[in-house]
């Protein structure tokens, strides 16, 4: 966990290179931020050039980079290098684990949004019970239970948009389940 530090901004990411990944944090005020990784921390600022370009700063060496993407996809183009960075949700990274563990997660088949939730935490629920409803290209689909369980955690808010492969709902296995 980074060090906490008065009155600083801090971000909790799970960046994702490729196969690999890493818990980071932007430690710090503005103007003297940290990057946090476990095993090391590092100086780092963000300076915006003309043309999309960016000029990063990271323990006194500078790079000239090019940013393109959305907040959880991003591609940067440096020093002749395409690098795809996902920037995850720790809550939702720590639910995957956890699922992961028991198989009982109910994860999106597509890209869409969430209508409903007719299951609250902590409800029972069985095989074919619908978990949450969402909308996908004006098509309605209710997201099932595969297997008996209570529910653990519900992933998103109503309105909420998601990407194909997103955890919904996660699920504790039922006794002798």
């Amino acid at each position: 966990m980074p060090p906490s530090v008065r009155g600083a901004i801090e971000m909790m990411h799970v960046l994702r290179i490729g196969d690999a990944s890493w818990d980071a944090a932007l430690v710090g005020p503005r103007q003297a931020r940290r990057l946090w990784l476990p095993d090391q921390e590092c100086r780092i600022s963000l300076e915006p050039l003309e043309g999309g370009a960016c000029m990063v700063q990271v323990d006194g060496a500078r790079f000239a980079i090019y940013l393109a993407g959305s907040d959880e996809l991003r591609f940067i183009h440096i020093e002749g290098e395409v690098f795809e960075v996902a920037v995850l949700d720790p809550l939702t990274v720590h639910a995957q684990k956890e699922a992961g563990a028991t198989g009982l997660q109910a994860r999106a088949p597509m890209p869409g949004s969430v209508v409903a939730h007719p299951v609250r935490v902590g409800a029972t629920v069985r095989p074919g019970d619908i978990l949450v409803i969402i909308e996908s290209m004006k098509l309605e689909v209710a997201i099932r239970a595969e297997r008996a369980g209570t529910v653990h955690s519900i992933h998103t808010d109503i309105g909420r948009t998601f990407e194909k492969g997103a955890v919904l709902v996660t699920l504790v296995a039922a006794s002798g389940a």
